[in-house]
């Protein structure tokens, strides 16, 4: 699968607790959007991609897409950053 298209949508509230930054959606060969990848900060001021997911009944969360691909998920989570950081 190659990534066809990534649209980066900032969401910075301002709270100073928040380490949401900017969802994602990502088109794969111009036939597959998966909508709801989040860009979050980290503690040390890193970022990382959370991926795609919902709130069970258990309380926990749990992801809605899952790669089997480690090359694959790696390169998508590369591509995300660096469309965010492209688009700030």
């Amino acid at each position: 699968m190659n990534i066809t298209e990534i649209k980066i949508y900032p969401f910075d509230t301002g709270e100073p607790g928040s380490f949401l930054r900017a969802y994602a959606d990502v088109i794969f060969d111009q036939v597959l959007l998966v909508k709801g990848f989040r860009v979050m900060a980290t503690h040390k001021g890193g970022l990382f991609v959370g991926f795609p997911s919902r709130k069970g009944k258990d309380g926990k969360y749990h992801d809605m897409v899952e790669l089997k691909s480690e090359s694959l998920q790696s390169h998508l989570r590369s591509a995300i950053l660096s469309a965010y950081d492209t688009y700030s």
